[in-house]
C-alpha cells in the first residue's frame, strides 16, 4: 500500500511540473505602463530603454505602452498639444511601412486611414515604428517592430 501512495504521488508531482512547464514555455512578457507626463515617462527611463523614439514633443502627455518583449513589439498611444505637432512630424517621415510581420497589416493601414490618422515613420538601428496621428486632436497612436530577427529586412 505504502508503494502505491507513493508512486501516485510521484505521477502527481510529475503532472504538475509537466503542467507548468507547458504554461512557462507559453507565457509572453508583457509589459505595460501608463505615464501622465513627458518627465515621468523620462524619469522611468522608457526612452533608454528603446520602446519608444525620444522624440516627443515637451507637451506630450497621456503617455500609454503595450511592450511583448518576447515578439520585440510595441504598441500605444500619446497625446500633446496641437501648436507642438511640427516638433514631432519635424523628425518623422510621411509614411508607412508597406511590410509588417502582422498579418492584418494592410487592413490596419486602411483602417487608420479611414478614421482620419495620418501615418508617419521613424527607423532606428533595427527598430521601425509607425505612428499615426490626428494633428489638430494632438493625438498619436504607434506600433514598433524589430527587424533583427527577420530573413525578409535587412534591418538597415
Amino acid at each position: 500500500m505504502a508503494e502505491h501512495v507513493t508512486t501516485v504521488k510521484a505521477c502527481f508531482r510529475l503532472s504538475v511540473l509537466v503542467a507548468a512547464l507547458a504554461i512557462a514555455g507559453c507565457y509572453t512578457y508583457v509589459a505595460e505602463n501608463r505615464y501622465p507626463t513627458l518627465a515621468d515617462a523620462k524619469a522611468d527611463r522608457l526612452f533608454e530603454r528603446g520602446w519608444l523614439p525620444d522624440l516627443l514633443p515637451p507637451s506630450s502627455f497621456d503617455i500609454h505602452t503595450i511592450n511583448n518583449l518576447d515578439a520585440s513589439t510595441s504598441t500605444g498611444s500619446f497625446r500633446f498639444s496641437p501648436t507642438d505637432g511640427p516638433l514631432l512630424f519635424g523628425k518623422l517621415t510621411m509614411e508607412a511601412s508597406a511590410e509588417a510581420p502582422f498579418s492584418d497589416w494592410p487592413a490596419t493601414l486602411m483602417d487608420y486611414k479611414r478614421r482620419g490618422f495620418i501615418a508617419w515613420s521613424h527607423r532606428k538601428g533595427y527598430e521601425r515604428w509607425v505612428f499615426f496621428c490626428i494633428a489638430r486632436e494632438g493625438r498619436c497612436e504607434y506600433v514598433m517592430w524589430s527587424t533583427r530577427w527577420s530573413t525578409s529586412a535587412s534591418g538597415r
